[in-house]
C-alpha cells in the first residue's frame, strides 16, 4: 500500500493507530491519530491526569474549543489552535466546548499512559 485515503468521516474515530476501529483508518505502531468530531463533550469518560513515558502528544483545535489541564494551570485551546505535550509531562482535556471537530496526534503509537496517583484526603 503506498497510500491511504479516505474522507474524514462524520463520527470521532482513529484514523492510523494500534487498532483502528473501522475501515476509515489503518494500523499504525509509529503514529497515531484520534479524530474527534462530535457534539457532545468526551470529558468524564476516563480523561484523568496522566504523562506518557515515551510519547509526544498534540491536539489541534479545527472548530470548537477544549480546556486543558498541565502542570496544575489550565488553558483554553480554541479553533485554529494546538497544544503539545511533551513526554513526561502530567495533562487532561478538563473541559470541552462542543460542537468541537480536533486532532490528537500521539507518536509513537505506544500504550505508555500513566496516572497520576490519587491524593489521600
Amino acid at each position: 500500500m503506498l497510500i491511504h485515503h479516505r474522507k474524514l468521516p462524520n463520527y470521532s474515530t482513529l484514523l492510523p493507530g494500534r487498532l483502528p476501529p473501522d475501515d476509515v483508518g489503518l494500523k499504525s505502531s509509529q503514529f497515531q491519530i484520534w479524530y474527534n468530531n462530535t457534539n457532545e463533550s468526551w470529558v468524564g469518560d476516563g480523561e484523568r491526569l496522566h504523562f506518557h513515558t515515551s510519547s509526544d502528544e498534540c491536539f489541534i483545535v479545527l472548530k470548537g474549543a477544549i480546556e486543558v489541564e498541565v502542570e496544575g494551570v489550565r488553558t483554553i485551546i480554541k479553533e485554529r489552535e494546538f497544544c503539545f505535550f511533551p513526554v513526561g509531562v502530567f495533562h487532561t482535556v478538563t473541559k470541552v466546548f462542543p460542537p468541537v471537530e480536533t486532532l490528537m496526534l500521539h507518536a509513537p503509537s505506544v500504550e505508555d499512559k500513566i496516572y497520576q496517583e490519587e491524593k489521600p484526603l
